[in-house]
């Protein structure tokens, strides 16, 4: 009797579709991905067709006055468009181990390979959704495909005068601290105006930056956040993601809140149980390996982000879905390898507004925040 074995091959599929679908799940900001324009983080899957770069198109509203009776020929008004384009880099990781190894553990060895793979895939996708959020500036010589990098400067690796560009071009999508008069042009000025006695992140400050998002201007040209969705009644709904030490005073600050105004239950009340805060229709987020900006506030204060993001702040760009890899120099079977292999990018959206030079972050709010250490 002949007995149906599963070919490896089919095997492997079915452990790249589990492995792809858990990985972005638990990175944390699965619920902000999606294809359509009204999310965060707007994915693009049509490299897997094949090319190198994919862009992703804005149209600005119309700006000008139109007229009445008198004679439109003549008067019509161009629409301004914009592109951003995003080039995906390789992920790649393994892992080896030789027959002895496996023969003598008592842990099954492959499987624990794929967790920490997943892990690492997992670490990757957070990782460069955080270092996105805080980029300033678009640069096609920060692109690393050897070593893996998109084409954006983080924070972390910004010159002062890339800082600068950044302030001086995003005075409309930066809320530094209590009040938008924090605002310098000069990033280290805007900085060091902020203190841990004002400028905390609280329900006041995540209203400010909600107001901000919210600013139109038809004249100039300036676009506003627009929201994740739009509820009954005009409600507005965004995201908002906050270091841990601005999510803390946030917590603190709304303890009172909490309590008076809430269930006092243990399952349902924010003061007992962890979990995102909602403040005005804004979910704040905690993201605890989110980094500061350094002890450059008022008096060495500790500065950090918090990054309140509305439709189209980020985009990700797939060029290959993960894939299982296996390794070939395998010293006559002896050595067994397992790895993943991955082409994406995940870069902040910035255009050039009508009438304006420089890149404007298009879908996201930077809060700035001072704080203690704990």
């Amino acid at each position: 009797m002949s007995y149906t074995t599963t070919a490896t091959e089919n095997t492997l599929k079915k452990w790249e579709r589990e492995y792809f679908k858990e990985y972005v799940r638990e990175s944390g900001f699965k619920p902000y991905m999606g294809t359509g324009s009204t999310n965060p983080f707007v994915v693009k899957k049509q490299l897997i067709e094949g090319g190198q770069v994919i862009s992703i198109p804005l149209v600005y509203a119309l700006t000008g006055d139109g007229t009445g009776t008198s004679t439109l020929v003549g008067q019509e008004e161009s629409l301004v468009n914009r592109g951003y384009d995003l080039k995906p880099y390789w992920h790649r990781h393994a892992v080896a181990m030789k027959k002895s190894e496996k023969q003598n553990s008592t842990i099954d060895l492959a499987q624990a390979a794929r967790d920490n793979l997943k892990t690492w895939d997992m670490d990757e996708m957070r990782d460069a959704i955080i270092n996105s959020m805080s980029s300033v500036v678009e640069a096609s010589g920060s692109y690393n495909e050897l070593l893996g990098h998109p084409k954006e400067v983080y924070f972390s690796e910004a010159t002062t005068a890339q800082k600068n560009t950044w302030a001086a071009a995003n005075a409309t999508r930066i809320v530094p601290g209590a009040t938008l008069n924090n605002y310098s042009a000069t990033f280290a000025t805007m900085a060091a105006n902020l203190d841990t006695t004002n400028d905390t992140l609280t329900v006041e400050k995540v209203q400010l930056m909600k107001r901000t998002a919210k600013k139109r201007d038809r004249t100039t040209g300036q676009a506003s956040v627009r929201p994740i969705r739009t509820g009954d009644q005009g409600r507005e709904y965004y995201v908002c993601f906050a270091h841990s030490l601005a999510f803390r005073d946030l917590q603190q600050d709304m303890e009172t809140i909490n309590l008076d105004g809430r269930p006092r239950n243990i399952d349902d009340n924010p003061v007992f149980q962890d979990g995102d805060l909602l403040v005005d229709g804004v979910v704040i987020r905690e993201i605890p390996e989110m980094a500061t900006y350094g002890t450059i506030g008022a008096s060495s204060a500790t500065v950090v982000p918090a990054y309140f993001c509305g439709a189209q702040a980020l985009g990700i760009a797939w060029g290959q879905m993960p894939r299982v890899t296996r390794r070939k120099e395998d010293d006559y079977e002896f050595i067994d390898g397992v790895g993943t292999e991955s082409l994406w990018s995940v870069e902040k959206l910035r255009y050039i507004p009508p009438g304006g030079s420089s890149a404007v972050d298009y879908g996201m709010i930077t809060g700035l925040f001072a704080t203690a250490a704990d």
